[in-house]
């Protein structure tokens, strides 16, 4: 543009052409960006990158936990601060379990932080395994090992197994090999964590501007739809989730519970819940739930909720799905005490049932009306499995 003033003046125009020109360049500099170019943005930056450099703190803070009780693993208070780093990283892994895209989705970053559903008990059976073989247990060796020793699941295994997770596990010379790879498990989490979130930095891997600054020269996004079509993937997908996997399937609730019949015995599974030997599937669940709200909202951004608001005047369907939010993470907070001990216990039944039911009705807004108001399709990976 301002070589096209240049022109102009060169070529003698009138005084009255050249401040419109220029009262065009003005314009063009200062035209402010498209909402849904606002909306990638400020998710991105406001929620997307914050969650993954939590995750990182978070890992880092594990690992850093990590080396320091193997210094002196007869200390219960460095075993108790080594069981809540788990814990906070665990949570900051919620926030971002659910996200359909981006670096998470390549070469497995996923299963290296958590293996599940561990249908046939592999993480116990692994580890134990490498425990025994007499290898020399390193960074180098986890690293490329089986997805089913790294990360959280198997930290899990490591810290909270009625047995296995015993601090007298780590005490005398048997435990410096469990010693050993709880070191080196905590601490290739705490790479893949940094990986994550430098991918996504301004100063590293910059994949907020792959997400954010959509065109015919991304080669991942060629428009601000498809992006929005990969939020929205990531909202409805990420309460199928906790409905179908987290809910469900290990507690026999069918996709009909309000008509499932009072008094009978449901044939739960709950070694299939997540985080069961923890006992903190409930607290995960209430991240995910929080951190999908927060997706909605750009944190205290411009979100979706504003753009439902503002560009597609779904006011009330903005207000319909964040009170949904709200309502889901009441009910799941309603339950009185952990999964794993509440599922067989009929007096707990309904409890559940009732955060089922909201997670129903919010899903439904999600995966129907969300994607016509917004004037886009949801992906494969949106299927609901019922």
């Amino acid at each position: 543009m301002i070589s096209a003033v240049m022109n102009l003046i060169r070529r003698g125009h009138t005084s009255r052409t050249l401040i419109l020109a220029c009262s065009f360049a003005a314009v063009t500099a200062c035209s402010p960006p498209p909402p849904s170019a606002k909306l990638l943005k400020e998710t991105g930056e406001l929620s997307f990158i914050s969650n993954y450099q939590d995750f990182s703190v978070s890992s880092q803070q594990l690992a850093d936990a990590s080396a320091d009780f193997c210094q002196t693993p007869d200390q219960a208070a460095k075993f108790d601060t080594l069981h809540t780093k788990w814990k906070q990283a665990t949570i900051d892994w919620a926030a971002i379990q659910n996200i359909q895209f981006g670096p998470l989705m390549v070469d497995n970053q996923a299963w290296k932080i958590q293996f599940w559903p561990d249908k046939k008990n592999l993480i116990a059976r692994k580890v134990e395994t490498l425990l025994k073989d007499g290898k020399p247990i390193t960074l180098q060796r986890v690293d490329e090992a089986s997805v089913v020793v790294q990360g959280l699941s198997s930290l899990e295994y490591q810290l909270f197994d009625s047995k296995a997770g015993s601090q007298q596990r780590y005490t005398g010379e048997a435990g410096v090999r469990r010693c050993e790879l709880l070191t080196a498990v905590s601490t290739h989490l705490q790479n893949v964590a940094e990986g994550l979130y430098n991918s996504w930095r301004k100063d590293g891997g910059n994949y907020l501007a792959t997400f954010s600054e959509t065109g015919e020269n991304n080669p991942e996004f060629s428009d601000d739809n498809l992006a929005i079509g990969y939020l929205l993937d990531t909202l409805v997908s990420g309460i199928e989730l906790i409905k179908r996997d987290k809910l469900e399937r290990p507690l026999a609730i069918s996709s009909s519970a309000n008509n499932e019949a009072q008094g009978s015995a449901p044939q739960t599974q709950v070694y299939q819940l997540e985080w069961w030997r923890s006992q903190y599937s409930k607290e995960a669940i209430i991240a995910n739930l929080s951190a999908l709200e927060d997706i909605f909202n750009a944190n205290t951004g411009y979100g979706l909720d504003d753009y439902l608001r503002e560009d597609k005047q779904q006011a009330a369907l903005s207000d319909k799905i964040n009170e949904g939010f709200k309502r889901c993470i009441v009910a799941a907070s309603a339950i009185d005490g952990s999964l794993f001990d509440i599922a067989n216990k009929p007096e707990h039944r309904q409890v559940i049932l009732d955060f089922h039911r909201e997670l129903s009705q919010l899903l439904a807004l999600l995966r129907n009306d969300l994607p016509t108001a917004l004037g886009v399709s949801l992906g494969f990976n949106s299927k609901d499995g019922d």
